[in-house]
């Protein structure tokens, strides 16, 4: 994704790494900031349109609540469980993904940066086009650790980590890494550092 005048960071990382506390910290940096996963949850709940139609068509209405939404819980259960219906979702959310990041990143004002925290980025090349890449990191015990306070199993856990890059090889593929295994003040350090060197001089 390439637009003129606007820079686009793609920001990644494995489940449980602290995407989201670092996209957090880019915003109160004064950055504009989009997540793929809200992208991903709006298509979601919102009802009535073609992608719900292919989802009750391929999986039928057990899937679906009774306001037309979509159990993002049951799809999850069957997707992660089968490769071949993980990709099928992927295709029919990416390109309604695309189009509202391109929709959200086209109404910022001009010479702008912005952050776009997507967990697939370089799964599926959306690396493609951006300014940088950033991952976020974090050692296992604790990534998994966080995976539990969100209630996960280790099953669950496992069959989510096992559909994407590990945290060391998106580390190892990024332009630039944040590592999140200590306190907050250093992971907000890093960020400002990032912000003041990358973000205004890149």
């Amino acid at each position: 994704m390439e637009l003129p005048t606007l820079k686009i960071y793609g920001l990644t990382g494995a489940p449980g790494c602290g995407k989201s506390t670092v996209l957090k910290l880019f915003s109160d940096l004064g950055r504009y900031t989009l997540d793929a996963d809200s992208l991903c949850a709006s298509i979601h709940n919102t009802p009535g349109g073609i992608f719900h139609d292919k989802i009750r068509e391929r999986w039928g209405d057990s899937v679906l609540n009774e306001d037309g939404t979509t159990k993002k819980q049951k799809i999850a259960e069957i997707v992660f469980s089968d490769p071949s219906e993980l990709s099928w979702l992927e295709g029919e959310l990416y390109p309604a993904m695309t189009e509202q990041a391109e929709h959200f990143f086209a109404k910022l004002p001009k010479n702008s940066v912005a952050v776009f925290e997507i967990p697939l980025l370089f799964e599926r090349n959306w690396n493609i086009g951006l300014a940088g890449t950033i991952a976020v990191w974090s050692p296992p015990h604790i990534q998994l650790q966080r995976l539990k306070d969100r209630g996960w199993s280790d099953e669950e856990s496992a069959r989510r980590c096992a559909a994407q890059f590990s945290a060391d090889k998106k580390l190892e593929l990024a332009d630039y890494g944040v590592i999140n295994d200590d306190s907050m003040e250093k992971l907000k350090q890093q960020c400002m550092i990032l912000n003041d060197n990358v973000f205004l001089c890149g």
